[in-house]
Formats: structure tokens, C-alpha cells, sequence
């Protein structure tokens, strides 16, 4: 361990991915890497250095070794990029006003000529720049040679505003560092392009090491050459084993050549040895295969170990990885190799990547990839969909997830990747998000259902159940999407017609067209036929073909015939076949597995629920945010003065919660403290009476009974009686008959006009961010969970969606006789705190209640708003792993 400098930013050092999927480990500098520096630059040709310092300038002198190594982190900042034991990069800024205060910073670059090409400067710069605004810097200025195309180019794509001059023969290229849309999406992109490669790379390996325990190094051998594996297998068996069929090598320094993927079955002890011989090697991927106990630290230092040396890394406790892409055939795990198809699989852990392969082989789902990478990995899920949205073979996209390490990095790319292809995660409200290094000190976790509402509004299908996801991507990966909710049923038994209409009822689907019931002993060609027909009809989404069966001869032929009919179908067409026979599979040529088959109906019906469903969600406007009067700054400043006065943070007064919505456009109730009857008397008279009088102690607000709670106060009579009734509530409750109203804290406020009473919310999850939430007030919210979620920033589509999903609904736009209430000031409402909560991280929780909804007015009566002390962004602005 090297000692830190006074004032080394250790929250700087990062792991990053080069644009090829490669890894690396980018830190501050120090001045003990001056022999690093020395040897990089020596590794340096002379053409860059010359482009650095516009003179041939061959060595350094110890002066400038100083000079670069002894930084103050504040002033004057450096950057390299490491692989192994060696620099490869360095990026550099000094601020051209010393000790100011915002204001300008001159930036270089030095980049080895072998690892040019990888964007290193790329993420450099994107780094130097986060570092800058934290010292206050808001721009960069960078003077270049004109002959140095590719620096100048770093800057002009890294989608900041760029101002270029020539000074003296030199290129001058000045430009803001505050991030812009343009900016973040640049960045974004590479990010992607980087990950989906790192993934690439560990899929398409041409030689693969299997390296272990004897017989479990057979058994990964074995399932690569079964496989089909068009590269070179070769074998390290740590107890000396000789693997037949492929070359044998005593250990993976003695392997000839390099190797691209090593596959382990190791013990903790030998983690440190593969990884760096691995790299050596030239490996890019690392499987550590369950089977050895590996504690949570050991973990962690593969994963360190990994990066640090420029290899990816898949474990502990993984199953392995799986390509069935023609031509690149690889089963790297010790399971059988499933058919090619269009469902790209991931989990976590080896178990559960058991039970998902033996389900998927079970259901004849075909794959088109599969990734296990254990709980505590390198490479996670958010990898794993980067290169899925890239790849043509992937036409759905299922996820099992014990933990979510980057959730919100996580929800941003489940929402773009939903556009295109079908997503289905299981259940990712259960998961364990507890440990992700983003997670903000003061911050709590929304519930489990408000996590599954975020992933259904960015078009995820969330399935509580493991099966049901193989149901899904049966329908996603072969048949192409509905285009509505119109189901024909067709079935050759009357009960179980009368069974699958009702389900399909149940889940909101459309069966407007009562069931083609077929003769019991129907042909194949009349199943075939009546299909055909349903999907001529212009009133007919989707199809689904129930045969039953119970003598010898099964429905077999009935399966043949339909494959015909969906192998060339432009709607849906669903199978759920009952007979005695072991089900087909999709693997001859005479089952080209065009049809997704059941053994039940209502999980065809269910899945195919699901499936419209999302359909519906990718041909619907996404809406617009709507554009508001809001004073940001107004509420920063609010924010900022609570934090210097209470810096672990703390619940806003009445007041300063006032004031803060208020900033948002969201006006709340006036109420007004009183400490006698008297007091309240006259404030009540100011008001012109119909008041209310109401304790807002933390003991007594929001009592279900409400008993602290009286209105529609007309006279002084009335709020004597309101007085007393407090008075008495509040001796029962134990606060002392001497001092109970005041410590009661009464007040006196205007009645809002008659309507429904709901409750608007923003808390701030540690991980995913704001959720908002909607619900109506009382028993329906708190006991029957009739609350809906959504995450910022809400559409238009997103806060009618809010406003509709409710179960209470119809109340709210007037049915069975209730009068009703403007929608459109709710939608409104649910905009102005998606807008507060997202653009301040310091907003732990935000609750309007009551928020009184009638006909023509909106009234905020109670409002609660609590601070914590986390951060002013959310998400960093430099790639990290």
C-alpha cells in the first residue's frame, strides 16, 4: 500500500473500460510514481512527445519529474491511467488564475503510442473535467499543435461547446466544461459502445484456457468441444490430470502463446496467481466457476485484482458463459448447450443459472447467449444489455438478479433498450440494492412494488415467478408483437373454451368474438385452417389454439400443422397443446419452432397479456415534460441555508416547506399557530370562519381517526367546543393538563372547498433516486395498497397514466354519482414535484397530505418535507465501472 499525499482525492480513483472492452484503473497522481512516469515516457515515441511539447524533448529531467508527479489536487491536478504495473496514460490541468475561484484551467494530454486508438484521452478528459467543476473551474483551455489532428479531435467530440483560434502557429481550443445534453450523450455512447465490446470479446474468444481440478477442468472441456467450439481448447489441470483431445499445458504460464478466455475452477488462494498469469497471457476474460467457497473480501479482490490488470471478470460463483451465434459456437459452462434461438439470458449466481438453463432446455426455449457471472462480479447486468441492444441475434432479453449494482445506471438502460427489444427482469423490487457504491448517506429504500412500477414505466415485463419469463420470451423471440388486445381463442373442447375466455377477460385482454369451438376429434388442417382465417379477420389481433387430446395418438400432427401457420404469421399465434406425449422439440428440421407451445393455459394467456401489454407501451406517444414556471435557485438557496444550520439535516418547518413548494408553483393552505381560544377566535374571524382547528404535533398528526382534526368552524361557539374536544384528546394521549395545547401546537386554517382527498409523495431512494407517488387518502393508500409509482421525469403521458392507474379512479372523474374533480390541476401537481424532487437530491422525502382534488380548485393543506445531506448529483459524469 503506497501512503496518500496531503490532500489526495482518493473519491477520484476509478475503474474505467478503454473503447475495445478492455479495462484499466485511473487515479490522481502521486509523487512516489515518479519512476512510473519515467518509464512511460521512455515508452513514449518521439513523434508524440514532440506534439506534447512542441519540441524534441527526449528525456525528463528530474525537475519535470517533480514537477509532474507533486501536484495539490486543487491548483494544479493529474490523472494517469494504469494497466498492471504500468502507466499508459496521463492527462493533466493547471489553473491559469492561481487559487481563484472558478474561471479557467489549461489541459494536456500524453497518451502511449501502443494504447492510442483505445480512448484513453476520451476518459481522461471526461474525468479532468469532473475533477475541474469540483474545484470550481468552468473551463478548459488546451493549446495544440494543428498537426496533432487526433488531440483536437478528443475535443470536438467530446460534445462540449468548443471555440478554437490560432495564436503564433498554434491551435488554441477553449470551451466550457459545464455538462450539456450534447455532452452527457457523448459520453453515454461511448459508454455503450465500450461495454457491449468488453461483452463481445468474452463471447468470441479464439483460444480458451480451462484451468482447475481435474475433473471439473473434463467436464468444461467436454461441453466446449460437444459444443461446437470452432477455436483451440486447451487444458491446465492443477492435480495433473490429462484432459484427452486437446492440448495439455502443467500450468497457464506454460501455455504457448496467448489465449484470449481462461475458464477457472479455483480456490481462493490461487485468485491472485491466475489473474495476473491471465493477463500476461494477453487474456481478456476471466471465469471463476462456483464450486470453492469465496468470502465477501475475496470477492472484491478479484474484481480489483481483474480490473487493475485489464481483464474482465465473470465470479465467483458462476456458471459461465454460452454463444450459440453459427460460427461462434461456445458452451463455456458445465451444462449442455441449448438450441440457438433469440433469448439472451442472464443471472447471478450458479444455482439460479441452473434452474433457468434447465427450464429453458425443459420449455425448448432457444438462446442466443447466456451469462452467469456470480453475485459479486465485474461484469453485470448492465454489460450484459449493452451489448444485447447491439446484437442482431438477441430479439428478447430476459434477466434474473440477485443484486443491482448500479440501479439507476441500470433503469436508464432498461428504458432504452425496451424501445427495441423485449425485456423481462423478475421481480427487481426483491433484489438487494443495498450495497451499490452510489447509495447516499441519509436515504432510506422506496418499497419493493414502487421499484417493479419504475421498471414497468421504462417497459420492462416484471414477472414474479422464474417460469413466467421463459413464457414471455417464447411468444417475444418467435412470433412478432399485437397490435392490439383482440383475442380469437379457438379450442377443440367447449370447457375449456369457457375457461381460457374468462382468463382471458380477467387479465385485459378483449375476446369480443365467442371461442371457434372445433369438433372434438378435429384435423390438423382444421386447427390450421380456422388460424388462418383469424388472422385474415381485420377485428383479430392475436390467436391462440388450445387442442386437447387424451388418447394415444396426442396432438403432435395438430403442433406440425399450426407451425406452418406461424411460421409466416404477421400476428401472434399461440399453442397450448394437452395430451399424454413428451412435448416436441424444436431441434429437427420438420419443427422449425416458429410456434410458442404451453402445456397451460393461462400462462399462454398471461404471457401473452404481458406481451401486448409492452407492445402497447412501445406504439404509444412517450409524451413530453412539460415546460413550467419553476425558481430553481429559489429552492437551492432554501435547500443550502437549511444544510449550513443543520448539517445532518432535518424536517422543514411549516414555512420553510411553504416556501420551498412555493418556488415550484405549488401553493399550500395558509395555517396560522394560535396558543389560546381567544387567539384562534380572532384569527378565525379574520378568515371569515368555516375554518379548522387542528393539533399538528408529531403525536397526534395524522391519527386515522382524525379525533385532532376538527372543521367547519362557523362561529366562536363551535371552535370553544373544538378547544375543549382538542384539550381532552390531548390529556388522554399523556401530555400533561398543564401544557398540552401548546405543546399540541394548534392552528387555525381556512376549509379548502369539498372534494377528494389524495396524497402526493416523493421519496428519494438510496439507489434509484425520486419515486413518486399518488394515492387517495385514508384506507384505500395505507391498507389496500392503491397507490401508483413513477420515477422523474414525468411525461404528460406518464402523470395521466399516474392519475388512471388508480383502482380508486372512477371516483376521480365523477362515476357512480361522486361529482368528480379537475384531473388536469392533479397531472399538474404530479409535474411540479417530479420537477422539485428531481433536481434536488436533498429532498429525502416530499409529502403533500391532504391535497383536496374538487371540480374546479386543487388545495394543498399539509405538507412535510425532510433534508438529508447527500450530494448535488446523482450520477457521475465520467465513465466508471
Amino acid at each position: 500500500m503506497v501512503e496518500d499525499p496531503p490532500g489526495y482525492p482518493r473519491e477520484w480513483e476509478a475503474d474505467v473500460l478503454l473503447a475495445d472492452g478492455g479495462t484499466a484503473r485511473l487515479r490522481p497522481i502521486r509523487p512516489s510514481d515518479a519512476d512510473l512516469l519515467v518509464a512511460f515516457y521512455e515508452r513514449v515515441s518521439p513523434e508524440s512527445k514532440y506534439l506534447r511539447f512542441f519540441a524534441p524533448y527526449p528525456r525528463l529531467s528530474q525537475r519535470d519529474v517533480r514537477r509532474f508527479t507533486q501536484v495539490d489536487y486543487v491548483d494544479r491536478v493529474a490523472l494517469i491511467l494504469t494497466l498492471g504495473d504500468e502507466m499508459i496514460g496521463v492527462g493533466r490541468w493547471d489553473r491559469l488564475e492561481s487559487g481563484a475561484a472558478g474561471g479557467r484551467a489549461e489541459i494536456a494530454f500524453l497518451v502511449e503510442d501502443a494504447h492510442q486508438g483505445r480512448g484513453v484521452a476520451q476518459l481522461l478528459l471526461e474525468h479532468l473535467a469532473e475533477a475541474a467543476r469540483e474545484r470550481g473551474i468552468t473551463g478548459f483551455v488546451a493549446e495544440v499543435l494543428p498537426e496533432n489532428r487526433r488531440m483536437a479531435q478528443v475535443f470536438a467530440d467530446a460534445g462540449y461547446r468548443v471555440r478554437k483560434g490560432v495564436e503564433d502557429g498554434v491551435l488554441v481550443v477553449e470551451f466550457p466544461i459545464m455538462p450539456t445534453d450534447t455532452s452527457v450523450g457523448v459520453m453515454e455512447r461511448r459508454e455503450h459502445r465500450a461495454e457491449a465490446a468488453s461483452v463481445r470479446r468474452l463471447l468470441t474468444p479464439q483460444r480458451v484456457v480451462v484451468h482447475g481440478r481435474g475433473e471439473h477442468v473434463c467436464g468444461v472441456v467436454d461441453s466446449m468441444l460437444r459444443g461446437g467450439f470452432r477455436g483451440e481448447v486447451l487444458a491446465v489441470a492443477s492435480d495433473g490430470t490429462t484432459v484427452p483431445g486437446v492440448t495439455n499445458a502443467a500450468s497457464l504460464s506454460d501455455v504457448p502463446g496467448q489465449f484470449d478466455l481462461v475458464v477457472a475452477s479455483i480456490d481462493p488462494q490461487d485468485l491472485g496467481s491466475v489473474v495476473i498469469d491471465s493477463a500476461h497471457k494477453g487474456a481478456h476474460g476471466l471465469v471463476v466457476l462456483t464450486g470453492s467457497e469465496f468470502s465477501a473480501q475475496e470477492n472484491h479482490v478479484l474484481v480489483q485484482l481483474a480490473r487493475a490488470y485489464g481483464v474482465r471478470a465473470l465470479g465467483p460463483d458462476a456458471l459461465g458463459v454460452l454463444n450459440t451465434r453459427l460460427g461462434a459456437e461456445m458452451n463455456a459452462t458445465p451444462a449442455p448447450m441449448p438450441r440457438t434461438g433469440g433469448v439472451g439470458l442472464f443471472c447471478q449466481s450458479a444455482a439460479t443459472g441452473v434452474s433457468l438453463l434447465n427450464v429453458a432446455v425443459r420449455t425448448d426455449v432457444g438462446l442466443s447467449s447466456f451469462l452467469s457471472t456470480g453475485d459479486y462480479a465485474d461484469v453485470t447486468a448492465n454489460d450484459v444489455m449493452q451489448y444485447w441492444e447491439d446484437d442482431d441475434a438477441t430479439r428478447a432479453c430476459l434477466l434474473s438478479l440477485d443484486t443491482i449494482g448500479n440501479p439507476r445506471k441500470f433503469s436508464r438502460i432498461t428504458r432504452r433498450l425496451a424501445r427495441r427489444k423485449p425485456v423481462v427482469v423478475f421481480a427487481p423490487g426483491r433484489t438487494n440494492r443495498s450495497e451499490h457504491l452510489g447509495v447516499r448517506g441519509g436515504l432510506g429504500h422506496a418499497p419493493d412494488e414502487a421499484v417493479d412500477a419504475l421498471f414497468r414505466q421504462a417497459g420492462v415485463m416484471v414477472t414474479h415467478r422464474r417460469t413466467a419469463m421463459f413464457d414471455i420470451a417464447k411468444i417475444t423471440a418467435r412470433q412478432p408483437l399485437p397490435a392490439g388486445e383482440r383475442v380469437r381463442l379457438i379450442t377443440n373442447s367447449t370447457t375449456l373454451a369457457a375457461q381460457l375466455v374468462s382468463t382471458i377477460e380477467s387479465v385485459g385482454l378483449l375476446s369480443e368474438v365467442p371461442a371457434h369451438v372445433l369438433p372434438t376429434r378435429a384435423s390438423p388442417a382444421a386447427f390450421s385452417s380456422a388460424a388462418e382465417q383469424a388472422l385474415a379477420d381485420p377485428d383479430c389481433d392475436s390467436v391462440v389454439c388450445a387442442a386437447v387430446n387424451v388418447y394415444s395418438e396426442g396432438v403432435d400432427h395438430v403442433i406440425l400443422a399450426l407451425e406452418g401457420v406461424a411460421q409466416h404469421a404477421h400476428k401472434p399465434v399461440v399453442g397450448v397443446f394437452l395430451d399424454f406425449h413428451d412435448p416436441l422439440t424444436s431441434m429437427g428440421p420438420d419443427v422449425p419452432g416458429s410456434l410458442p407451445r404451453f402445456d397451460s393455459g393461462t400462462d399462454a394467456i398471461r404471457a401473452l397479456a404481458a406481451v401486448t401489454a409492452h407492445a402497447r407501451w412501445r406504439e404509444r406517444d412517450p409524451g413530453a415534460v412539460p415546460d413550467l414556471d419553476l425558481d430553481a435557485d429559489r429552492a437551492r438557496r432554501l435547500i443550502n441555508q437549511v444544510l449550513r444550520t443543520s448539517p445532518e439535516g432535518r424536517e422543514l418547518s411549516f414555512p420553510e416547506a411553504t416556501e420551498l413548494l412555493a418556488a415550484y408553483g405549488i401553493p399550500v393552505l395558509p395555517r396560522y399557530p394560535v396558543n389560546s381560544l381567544d387567539e384562534a377566535c380572532a384569527r378565525a374571524e379574520s378568515l371569515g370562519w368555516d375554518v379548522v382547528l387542528k393539533a399538528t404535533a408529531p403525536q397526534v398528526r395524522g391519527r386515522p381517526d382524525l379525533a385532532s382534526v376538527h372543521r367547519s368552524i362557523d362561529d366562536p361557539e363551535e371552535m370553544a367546543q373544538a378547544w375543549d374536544h382538542l384539550y381532552e384528546l390531548l390529556v388522554a394521549l399523556g401530555l400533561g393538563a398543564d401544557d398540552a395545547l401548546s405543546a399540541a401546537a394548534p392552528v387555525v386554517q381556512s376549509m379548502a372547498q369539498p372534494g377528494v382527498a389524495l396524497v402526493v409523495t416523493s421519496r428519494e431512494d438510496a439507489a434509484f433516486g425520486p419515486i413518486i407517488s399518488l394515492g387517495l387518502e385514508g384506507v384505500a393508500s395505507e391498507l389496500l395498497g392503491d397507490t401508483v409509482y413513477r420515477v422523474p421525469p414525468l411525461t404528460d403521458v406518464d402523470a395521466a397514466g399516474m392519475v388512471r392507474d388508480l383502482r380508486t379512479a372512477p371516483v376521480l372523474f365523477g362515476r357512480n354519482k361522486s361529482p368528480g374533480i379537475d384531473v388536469a390541476l392533479v397531472e399538474d401537481l404530479l409535474h411540479r414535484v417530479s420537477q422539485l424532487a428531481d433536481e434536488h437530491p436533498q429532498l429525502a422525502s416530499v409529502s403533500l397530505n391532504p391535497v383536496i382534488a374538487s371540480g374546479a380548485s386543487l388545495s394543498v393543506l399539509g405538507a412535510r418535507v425532510h433534508i438529508a445531506p447527500t450530494d448535488d448529483r446523482r450520477d457521475p459524469l465520467a465513465r466508471t465501472l
